[in-house]
């Protein structure tokens, strides 16, 4: 069972082994589709690299605020701060962000644990390849943190075993950033993050087909989807307790129409808006933004929307696509 993340896209994974005959041979052989590989045959240089990218590139979430109280009856007073996450699809360098870092123990100068000792940033996971007589200091290594998983060389299932340890530790490393972001929110907010119910519909439903990268778009479930070539759509959610929160709101506003207030208690409608700005529209617009929904019962009773590209507050023109990315890397 995968979880349910913050976000999750396409990283560079860096390869470091004092050969570099073996480095191309190993890259060419780990079937992984969406991932850029940067390989390194120096340590030290490798070392300088992964610092410097992940101090000038990476995941921050210090920037999330709570905005209200919780006591607040406005529904446009938003309790997290999480625009800084679907803002990630305008950050052309996000493909660049340094995930996972695989490392020969035995080279020249500095052996594998060494280097990953030396690695600032302790959410890149590091893989350590290894040779038999190696296991022990592995372990070792392991145990003490310096390290995150190893790999013996040699193997017959070598490269499978590679490849699997590296789609890992790719999840591995947005499982500590929704940790961060899980620090913030109420236990409501974040139930979304941990209920398998909503992770089987999320990863049956929505993250499927070629989409390679998503975004959370509120605290609710909502995320935001796309593909290699830029083609986007949006799960919007809603759970019962902040529909009726919305239903009250909206009629206590008195601006909303009988249409919509029988459609939103009907719960076979919900309002989906989610505009850069972080705030919903005005209640005599909500007409305008109604949707037709499904319900899901899971730890609780969400409601929800899937929605193509035509409803979205995207400007497309700035976005930097996966596909664009690797053909700039490989020119």
């Amino acid at each position: 069972m995968t979880n349910v993340l913050s976000c999750f896209f396409p990283t560079t994974v860096v390869l470091v082994d004092d050969s570099s005959a073996f480095l191309e041979s190993l890259k060419d052989c780990l079937d992984i589709k969406y991932v850029t590989f940067k390989t390194f045959s120096n340590p030290m240089e490798a070392v300088e690299y992964v610092n410097e990218v992940s101090s000038t590139n990476r995941l921050d979430y210090t920037d999330l605020i709570r905005d209200g109280e919780d006591s607040l009856s406005d529904w446009k007073s938003i309790l997290l701060n999480v625009n800084c996450l679907h803002r990630e699809i305008y950050n052309p360098n996000r493909f660049s962000r340094i995930s996972t870092i695989v490392v020969d123990y035995l080279m020249p100068g500095m052996d594998g644990i060494d280097l990953c000792s030396r690695i600032d940033d302790r959410n890149i996971q590091r893989i350590l390849l290894t040779g038999v007589a190696d296991e022990k200091v592995a372990i070792d290594a392991f145990n003490e943190g310096r390290i995150n998983r190893f790999v013996k060389k040699g193997s017959v299932s070598f490269e499978n075993e590679v490849t699997d340890s590296i789609s890992k530790s790719m999840n591995q490393y947005f499982c500590l950033h929704t940790d961060d972001i899980s620090k913030h929110l109420s236990v409501l907010d974040r139930g979304h993050l941990s209920d398998p119910i909503f992770a089987d519909f999320f990863f049956s439903k929505c993250f499927r087909g070629d989409m390679i990268e998503y975004y959370m778009l509120d605290t609710l479930g909502s995320y935001l989807f796309m593909n290699e070539v830029g083609k986007m759509s949006m799960l919007s959610v809603l759970t019962e307790h902040e529909l009726c929160r919305m239903t009250e709101i909206a009629i206590e506003s008195e601006e909303i129409s009988e249409e919509v207030l029988t459609k939103l208690q009907s719960r076979k409608y919900i309002l989906v808006s989610h505009e850069r700005t972080g705030l919903l529209p005005p209640v005599s617009q909500w007409s305008q933004y109604l949707r037709e929904a499904h319900r899901l019962d899971g730890y609780q009773t969400y409601y929800f929307a899937i929605s193509d590209e035509k409803s979205l507050d995207v400007d497309f023109n700035d976005i930097q696509t996966f596909r664009n990315f690797k053909r700039r890397r490989d020119f």
